[in-house]
């Protein structure tokens, strides 16, 4: 019998595998998770009730939500923007997708009509026919 005669060294070794996989799933959720958050309304809005409504397809590309606040500020993608803003935000987005463009609007319970019209009338001059009120279904 052969008796070998190099001496195997056994050290601790590190095996990076599991480590860089968990790198990558952390990097993936962050990713999500940022996109959900600068995606979704993060505007307090108090939104009125309706006894009908439908449900909401939240998952259409094309939509513009834009955010009516109480005392008369515009809020698109979490930042204050202008009326004259989101007009032209209407206007560019509506050439770029045509007919699947359609745009949200978040009035809180609050707003009035005249806060909520120059919308409706921008809309109306693009060519948008797709527009519709984020509301809360009245329990009864």
């Amino acid at each position: 019998m052969k008796i070998p005669r190099s001496s195997r060294r056994r050290g601790s070794g590190l095996c990076m595998t599991p480590m860089i996989d968990v790198v990558f799933l952390l990097n993936i959720f962050f990713l999500v998770a940022s996109h959900v958050a600068r995606s979704s309304a993060t505007e307090p809005v108090q939104l009125p009730e309706a006894t009908q409504h439908r449900s909401d397809d939240s998952s259409s590309p094309n939509r513009l939500v834009v955010s009516v606040m109480a005392d008369r500020t515009l809020f698109v993608s979490g930042r204050q923007v202008t009326l004259e803003a989101v007009q032209q935000m209407i206007e560019a987005a509506h050439r770029e997708a045509a007919q699947d463009f359609e745009v949200r609007i978040r009035a809180d319970r609050n707003a009035t009509y005249a806060e909520i019209e120059p919308l409706l009338t921008a809309c109306a001059m693009a060519g948008v026919r797709k527009v519709g009120f984020a509301v809360i279904a009245r329990t009864e």
